[in-house]
C-alpha cells in the first residue's frame, strides 16, 4: 500500500464527471492505496520539516457525495510515498514557493510532477523552445513593439501568460479601435507579467486537441470544439469534449517535446494543438482525462498507477 498526498484545489469544488484528480484518486483507492489530500496554502515548513494540514479521504464517482472525510490532521509529507501536484493555475509565486518548499522532501517521496519540471515548463512559455512548431509568437510588454507585431497579421490572440481554462484570452487586430485599450487593461490585470500576442490559428474554429502524453509517449488525444460564436475550445468557457486520434503530425510534436519532459522529470503531460501548431505544454494539472476515458481511449489512470507502484517497489 503507498501513501499518497495530492495536492489540489478544495476537494468539494470538483466536477466529479470530469475531474481528471479525482480519477487518479479512484484509481489509487481501488488499488488499496491510503489518499490524502490538502489545498497548496495549507502546505508548510517547520524546522526541517514539510508539513501540511491535510485530509485522509474516501472517494466515489457520485454527484454530491464524491468524499467522505475519515481524518484531519497534520501530516509530515516524508511520511508519504508519493506526492501528486495538481492544484489548477494560475502559475504565480505562490505556485512557485511551494515547488521550492515539495523539492526539500527526501528522494524516495515522488513527487509527481517534479516540482523543478512543474516551475522550469510554463504553460505557454515552454513552446518557445520549439519555434517551427508554434504559430508566430510575441512575448512582452512593450504596447509599441506588440503593436508592431500584431500589424504584422489580420488577427492576433492576446493571452496572459499564467492563467488557465482560456481565462483573460482575447481575439484583435492591430487595427481595432479599442486595441490600445484592450492591451492597457490586460497589462493592468497580469500585474508585471509579460503579455502573449500570437498569430490568430482560423483552424480553431475545427477546435484544439489536447495530447496527452505517459512517462515520454504519446498515450491518446481528445478533441476540443468551441460553442457558437466562441474561439476559444476550452471546457471552463463552454467548450464541447470530443473523440479524437493521434495522428503524424501529433506524434511529431510529442517526440520534440520528449526530452524536454523527461530532463524535468515530468511524467504526466498534457500538450494542447491547434491545427498542427503547438500552443500550450501542461504539466501542472492537465484535465480531460475521464473523457478521453468515455471516447474509448486509454486508462492512463491506471497507466499512471502502474508506473508509480513500479517506481515505488524499485526504490
Amino acid at each position: 500500500m503507498l501513501r499518497i498526498a495530492v495536492q489540489m484545489d478544495p476537494i468539494d469544488t470538483m466536477i466529479v464527471t470530469r475531474d481528471t484528480s479525482l480519477a487518479f484518486m479512484l484509481e489509487a483507492q481501488a488499488r488499496g492505496h491510503e489518499i490524502w489530500w490538502m489545498t497548496p496554502h495549507n502546505l508548510f515548513f517547520d524546522t526541517g520539516r514539510v508539513m501540511a494540514a491535510a485530509h485522509r479521504v474516501r472517494v466515489a464517482k457520485v454527484e454530491g457525495a464524491h468524499y467522505e472525510t475519515l481524518a484531519s490532521q497534520m501530516v509530515d509529507l516524508a511520511g508519504f510515498d508519493v506526492v501528486l501536484i495538481r492544484q489548477d493555475p494560475p502559475f504565480d509565486m505562490a505556485y512557485v514557493a511551494n515547488t521550492y518548499l515539495l523539492e526539500l522532501l527526501p528522494p524516495r517521496v515522488q513527487v509527481i510532477n517534479a516540482p523543478r519540471g512543474v516551475r522550469d515548463i510554463p504553460e505557454k512559455l515552454s513552446t518557445l523552445h520549439f519555434g517551427d512548431l508554434v504559430a508566430a509568437t510575441f512575448v512582452g510588454r512593450n504596447v509599441e513593439a506588440l503593436h508592431a507585431f500584431a500589424a504584422r497579421y489580420d488577427q492576433v490572440v492576446l493571452k496572459p501568460s499564467f492563467f488557465a481554462g482560456g481565462e483573460g484570452v482575447r481575439k484583435t487586430s492591430a487595427g481595432a479601435p479599442d486595441f490600445a485599450d484592450m492591451v492597457g487593461a490586460m497589462l493592468a490585470e497580469v500585474g508585471k507579467e509579460p503579455l502573449i500576442a500570437q498569430e490568430f490559428i482560423p483552424g480553431v474554429k475545427d477546435g484544439d486537441k489536447r495530447v496527452f502524453m505517459l512517462d515520454g509517449q504519446a498515450i491518446g488525444a481528445v478533441r476540443r470544439l468551441p460553442k457558437a460564436g466562441e474561439f476559444r475550445a476550452n471546457l471552463h468557457v463552454g467548450g464541447q469534449a470530443a473523440a479524437g486520434a493521434l495522428d503524424d503530425r501529433d506524434r511529431e510534436i510529442c517526440a520534440r517535446v520528449a526530452p524536454l519532459l523527461a530532463e524535468r522529470g515530468i511524467l504526466f503531460a498534457g500538450l494542447d494543438v491547434i491545427d498542427g501548431r503547438l500552443t500550450e505544454i501542461n504539466v501542472t494539472s492537465p484535465t480531460l482525462v475521464q473523457q478521453l476515458s468515455e471516447f474509448g481511449g486509454p486508462d492512463i489512470p491506471s497507466a499512471f498507477w502502474d508506473i508509480v507502484e513500479r517506481r515505488a517497489k524499485a526504490g
